[in-house]
């Protein structure tokens, strides 16, 4: 912060001893690197952002800069009447800090991280020192470092548009506000509220911003600017600011009783959110109730210690690692070489075949991103049970827990439907999403070729069904490929954009570009038995039924298995996968991967004993209900005599080496995947483990799990378990980053 930029350049190419904007002078504007100081005939100064080299707004070393001059300047001369802030980036106030800089924390000693905080504190608090009021005008993102800035003035203008969204993602990184988040929050809108607002690492709208006292008005965008005008005139005549300054620079007026109930129970529910696996929650709640029963610089001083001694933790450099990949993901085209402009033009006519559950889904996907699609099936009934649950989907309301029955209305004209692939005549983008059957696909995908037009790309949503074989069906495969949503569709992110033998670096790129365009999380794979997903999935599975023929508790195993981070043991999701549709994704995975996976026989007894999993309401577990939330029972002893034929040899075991059995067996099969070059780097196997299988972020990844360990580490593991075959044996590729010391996610 020390270090001062040069004067701002005036327009109109004054002298740079020129007076300043808001001292009576002539010059009407001064234009920054990142910013635009412009005074009006009435004294009040506009700051217009816009941060060069990013999509959106964000708060750069430049742009702290830009800010220090500028109110230099302002200081220099007499003083306007009143500050604005604004942006100049349509739908972006700030969407935080700079990743760059963020990273540069991680690396930096605790002292100069915690000059750093009060430096980007003692900036910010220039805005709201001086006797004019400042007001922040929010359109669009206002997060993290952003929403610091906007919290620093003296008021808040919000717009009601739906791209307005204020909160703190910081918990999401691993880390919290500290540049006055936690100080400013709960002065303006409670403790409580602070607490749940930075805990959560939630945004909320504008409306729902002025209901908790966030802003002081939320307008039109179009009348933001005149509202900012407005409080700047209010707050000038009664020196409402200044009075509004004193009460925040304060303690929180809390009783005592109030606090005790407001740690006890806000507690509780962060430990059940986070598991313990993450301290970002916790240490925010304390640093609120800390805080706020000091003065506001007091409390900043706890802030930056508790900022400090997040992010020098594992678990913040691991969630910076994640969101760097989520970055690189959203910039990767799917090729090595950048397609032309025509073959990565949004498809806006789109259609899917089949209206069962994945289609269904698929279908509202598409609505929810507003996206107009095409849905055909050959049977009407299964038409007419699909579209009200695609339409209760598009219209989901994840604020109000329910359908809104007038965006419904509304994305049923962008739905339409059909019993004949003649539909699909004009179709740019065809997603086959019927029965895993080959003979059914191959049929399919021939009437779909037959109708659809040379350019259209037509894609197939299997998940066992290799894409070359499919490919057989059509004259042109180059413009062919697998395209495997994840069920629920609305909830799974990941999408993997399978590559066949002939697929075309156009047809990947339009794939890729299009599952992006739905909100989702794409990565390409090599036609493969199993993809990606379903093959890394296999062997952490298939080890917890070895574990459970040799005795080990179905309970243990998964228990093991949720303190390690994932959202669902291993036995449970069997459950809720299904077990009659594991049973056949796993005779696939064994013909292909034998020597390794062997077809568990436990699996088919429970299919022919008819517990499925949930759907049937018993698999490894008793269940309430098929959709019953209740929490499952142990069936220990109901599925014993179908255990007894298959049982094992017991071992001894502890929690560490059943952790080692599940998770030591993905990594062996990602050094194979990467050896075999189904991907094209370690990124997309951390992000599939991520996204699909509920891998924890707070580890990093699966390769970056294993780094944490080191691959001679998971080599002297594996040797007590090598009696157990080939799944437990190092391969060439581990023994290699063992005998160099060398990292499963490169330099």
């Amino acid at each position: 912060m020390s270090t001062r930029r040069p004067h701002g350049e005036r327009e109109t190419g004054a002298a740079p001893d020129d007076p300043a904007p808001g001292n009576g002078g002539d010059a009407e504007a001064w234009v920054f690197e990142t910013l635009r100081a412009e005074c009006d005939p009435a004294g009040i100064v506009t700051l217009t952002v816009r941060v060069p080299g990013h999509r959106h707004n964000v708060v750069t070393q430049s742009f702290l800069l830009d800010l220090e001059a500028v109110l230099d300047q302002l200081d220099t001369g007499l003083p306007p009447l009143g500050l604005i802030l604004t942006s100049g980036r349509s739908g972006s106030f700030f969407s935080g800090a700079d990743i760059g800089r963020l990273e540069t924390l991680l690396r930096a000693a605790p002292p100069d991280i915690e000059w750093i905080c009060q430096a980007g504190r003692e900036l910010f608090a220039r805005l709201s020192s001086r006797p004019w009021p400042s007001v922040a005008v929010i359109d669009g993102a206002c997060l993290g470092g952003g929403l610091e800035i906007a919290l620093a003035c003296d008021a808040r203008v919000a717009t009601a548009a739906p791209h307005t969204l204020l909160g703190f993602p910081e918990v999401k990184l691993g880390l919290m506000p500290g540049w006055g988040g936690t100080v400013l929050l709960p002065r303006l809108v409670g403790p409580g509220a602070a607490v749940e607002m930075i805990a959560a690492g939630e945004s909320i709208d504008g409306p729902a911003a002025l209901r908790l006292g966030l802003v002081d008005a939320c307008v039109a965008p179009e009348a933001a600017l005149a509202a900012a005008r407005t409080l700047i005139h209010w707050r000038r005549a009664d020196n409402a600011h200044m009075t509004a300054r004193r009460r925040l620079s304060g303690p929180v007026d809390i009783d005592p009783a109030e606090r005790e109930f407001l740690a006890a129970t806000s507690a509780a529910v962060i430990a059940g959110r986070t598991g313990g696996h993450y301290p970002a929650p916790p240490a925010v709640l304390e640093t609120i109730l800390a805080g706020s029963g000091l003065p506001a610089r007091e409390a900043a001083h706890i802030e930056s210690k508790a900022f400090t001694r997040l992010i020098t933790t594992p678990v913040a450099r691991n969630l910076v690692r994640v969101f760097r990949l989520g970055e690189r993901n959203r910039r990767d085209t799917g090729v090595a070489a950048g397609e032309s402009p025509e073959a990565t033009a949004p498809r806006d006519r789109p259609a899917v075949v089949g209206a069962g559950i994945m289609g269904a889904g698929i279908a509202a996907a598409h609505l929810r991103s507003g996206c107009g699609v095409s849905l055909i099936d050959i049977d009407p009934a299964a038409l007419a049970r699909a579209v009200p649950g695609i339409l209760e989907e598009a219209a989901w309301d994840r604020a109000t827990r329910r359908a809104d029955p007038a965006r419904a209305a509304a994305l049923a004209g962008q739905l339409r439907t059909a019993t004949q692939t003649s539909l699909l005549a004009d179709a740019d983008l065809v997603i086959e999403s019927a029965v895993e059957r080959a003979d059914v696909k191959l049929a399919l995908l021939r009437d779909i070729e037959a109708v659809v037009g040379r350019s259209t790309v037509i894609a197939t949503n299997t998940s066992t069904n290799p894409i070359a074989r499919l490919a057989m069906a059509l004259e042109e495969p180059r413009r062919f490929c697998g395209l495997h949503f994840f069920n629920p569709v609305r909830r799974m992110t990941l999408v993997e954009v399978v590559r066949g033998p002939a697929t075309s670096d156009a047809t990947v790129a339009v794939a890729v570009a299009h599952a992006k365009r739905l909100g989702k999380c794409p990565i390409v794979v090599q036609d493969s038995p199993g993809f990606l997903v379903n093959r890394l999935l296999m062997p952490y599975l298939h080890e917890a039924v070895e574990m459970l023929r040799e005795g080990t508790p179905a309970t243990r195993i998964d228990r093991v298995s949720r303190r390690f981070g994932m959202p669902l043991g291993p036995l449970e999701l069997y459950d809720l996968i299904g077990l009659d549709t594991a049973f056949y994704a796993g005779l696939v995975l064994a013909d292909a991967y034998g020597d390794r996976i062997e077809a568990s026989p436990v699996i088919p007894a429970l299919v022919r004993a008819g517990r499925l999993g949930r759907k049937s309401g018993g698999g490894f577990y008793d269940h309430a209900g098929a959709r019953s939330s209740r929490p499952q029972a142990d069936a220990a002893a109901t599925i014993a005599p179908l255990l007894a034929p298959y049982r094992l040899p017991e071992r001894p075991t502890t929690d560490a080496t059943i952790a080692d059995r599940l998770f030591l067996p993905i990594v062996l099969e990602a050094t194979r995947v990467l050896d075999e070059g189904i991907v094209r780097d370690g990124h997309d196997v951390d992000l599939a483990m991520i996204h699909a299988l509920g891998f924890p972020p707070f580890r990093g990844g699966l390769l970056a799990w294993a780094d944490s360990l080191g691959a001679a580490e998971i080599v002297r593991r594996l040797e007590p378990l090598a009696d157990l075959g080939p799944r437990m044996q190092p391969t060439p590729a581990l023994l290699a980053l063992a005998s160099s010391a060398g990292r499963f996610t490169g330099p």
